[in-house]
């Protein structure tokens, strides 16, 4: 029986639409420095079936067809994905939640499978250098997959970034280098130096190749509830890369016939950096820059994020809703899941359970919807958030 084709075919820019047949690592697009996006083809992609997925391969890796790599890649893989999707006691009142547990990752958060294709790709690219700019997370992630490829990495981080995932970013191979103020300041940083000495930048959304990634995770709850998607995906949203991948897949997945609806987004930010939740509430098209971030979730605290555009297009596609919540909810929620799950989530992704609550208060989501909550993180590199809250 004939394999079916790869169904990538390249890069297209998300504002001019120009197509790139990708033969070289391409960043933003060199006609109008517009973000790209992958293509797929999605008449070769219908000749792959369901059943072909039915194997024992817990990696994002099994759905290589919807990945934008060529026909027999050799992934640069530490077994990222095919994380399981888990009941939790924590919110009794909700009958039909699940969580999407991400902290099961190599590096502990879903950062990985973004670094897992962006490094795979650069690596047939034959990119020698890359540097990034990070909160944290990205940087263990990078910093492991460029090591096992054998690409030089130095991630660019803020100056307040949490000193954990600082070490263990060095202990991996990386350069890094912290850059006083955010992680926009950090990510021009960041830009100038690869513009300088010619290293690719693979900075969120900057390149293309990490939403993808990430998207797999929709491609895993479905196949994990039966190719039927659920009514919300709950999901923190910092630079947005997640929610525009997995968005990305729903839909495919919808107009191949492999499901039989599309789920709603619910994105979640704490009140101290909100731009992605006031932007889309108010109706506006692009998202403005917010003044003075603070939040102990340092993965939220994302000013403006570079595909802003696309994150408020992706949430009005899927009929979504946004909202905010505190610090203080963070942290409740961080010792929640911990006490009654034994899931250990770090500020970032204890957004997306302390917002929960309030969707089921406020009428957003029903006792019998069908909700799945997107653990983003591990909480063990940043034990130092449970110790402040006991002692509080």
């Amino acid at each position: 029986m004939k394999r079916p084709m790869q169904p990538y075919t390249g890069l297209q820019c998300t504002q001019c639409h120009r197509f790139f047949p990708e033969e070289a690592p391409l960043g933003k697009c060199p006609k109008c420095q517009g973000l790209l996006d992958t293509l797929l083809d999605e008449t070769a992609l219908s000749h792959y079936s369901k059943r072909q997925l039915e194997n024992d391969t817990r990696s994002m890796w099994k759905f290589h067809m919807f990945l934008p790599v060529k026909a027999g890649t050799i992934p640069v893989t530490a077994w990222e994905g095919g994380t399981p999707l888990r009941p939790v006691k924590s919110f009794p009142h909700l009958r039909n939640i699940r969580v999407k547990d991400e902290t099961r990752n190599p590096t502990g958060t879903f950062k990985d499978r973004g670094a897992s294709l962006a490094v795979t790709r650069l690596s047939q690219l034959r990119v020698r250098r890359l540097v990034l700019a990070s909160e944290g997370n990205a940087g263990c992630s990078f910093a492991l997959y460029s090591q096992m490829a054998g690409i030089r990495c130095h991630v660019y981080l803020p100056s307040d970034a949490n000193n954990a995932k600082v070490e263990l970013s060095k202990k991996l191979g990386a350069q890094v280098t912290k850059v006083k103020g955010t992680i926009s300041d950090a990510g021009r940083h960041a830009a100038k130096v690869a513009e300088k000495t010619g290293a690719y930048n693979a900075s969120t959304f900057v390149t293309p190749f990490r939403h993808d990634g990430k998207g797999t995770m929709a491609l895993e709850i479905c196949q994990q509830r039966g190719w039927e998607s659920p009514d919300y995906i709950v999901y923190p949203v910092g630079g947005g890369v997640g929610l525009v991948g997995m968005w990305k897949m729903f839909k495919i997945l919808y107009r191949l016939g492999w499901v039989r609806k599309r789920p709603r987004i619910i994105a979640v930010q704490p009140t101290g950096c909100a731009p992605v939740v006031d932007a889309y509430n108010k109706g506006r098209m692009e998202v403005a820059e917010w003044k003075s971030p603070n939040t102990i979730a340092k993965g939220l605290k994302i000013p403006k994020p570079v595909a802003g555009k696309w994150i408020l297009k992706s949430l009005r596609e899927s009929r979504g809703l946004a909202l905010k919540v505190s610090d203080r909810e963070i942290q409740k929620a961080m010792l929640n899941v911990a006490k009654r799950d034994g899931l250990m989530v770090e500020p970032s992704s204890a957004a997306a359970f302390a917002a929960v609550p309030q969707l089921y208060a406020t009428g957003g989501i029903d006792t019998n919807d069908s909700v799945v909550v997107i653990a983003t993180g591990s909480g063990l590199k940043t034990l130092e958030q449970f110790y402040r809250h006991e002692t509080r």
